[in-house]
């Protein structure tokens, strides 16, 4: 498997797990706090940017040990090096996510143009992105394996 194949599947398994995880804390171990809220955009808002916050520290903190375990074992390939097929295949599995995320995004108002409450309109965009996120690993896996 190539350094980019396990980046892959690192990002893969650290997004599944950081997003469930401050999914379950924040629905889960804090329910009874939050979801009387679920109907407020502020609790929306707040969900968001810490939600964000969290993920974006954490994935620096998990690339940095990611970078630094690949170094060890992998001594002689550079963990960054990236010909132009790993930029097509970057710039497709992103094609692939952006499309899927559009079509959530436009998914996501709809609720809200019914006339249903603001929770609905962002647990299909959270939704959305983090399903756009696992489908844009996947896409780079199967690219990596299929060959282009």
């Amino acid at each position: 498997m190539s350094i980019q194949e396990k980046k892959a599947v690192f990002n893969l398994i650290t997004t599944i797990l950081f997003m469930g995880g401050y999914v379950l804390y924040t629905f889960g171990i804090y329910g009874d706090i939050n979801l009387p809220r679920i109907n407020e955009p502020e609790f929306w808002g707040e969900f968001m940017l810490v939600m964000m916050g969290v993920t974006i520290v954490l994935k620096i903190i998990s690339y940095i040990i990611f970078y630094a375990v690949m170094t060890q074992i992998n001594k002689e390939e550079d963990p960054e090096f990236e010909d132009d097929y790993d930029k097509l295949i970057e710039m497709r599995s992103d094609r692939n996510s952006h499309h899927l995320f559009m079509l959530g995004f436009i998914g996501s108002l709809i609720p809200l143009a019914m006339g249903y409450s603001i929770a609905n309109m962002f647990i299909i965009l959270l939704s959305a992105g983090l399903i756009s996120g696992i489908v844009s690993d996947l896409s780079k896996l199967y690219y990596y394996k299929k060959g282009i």
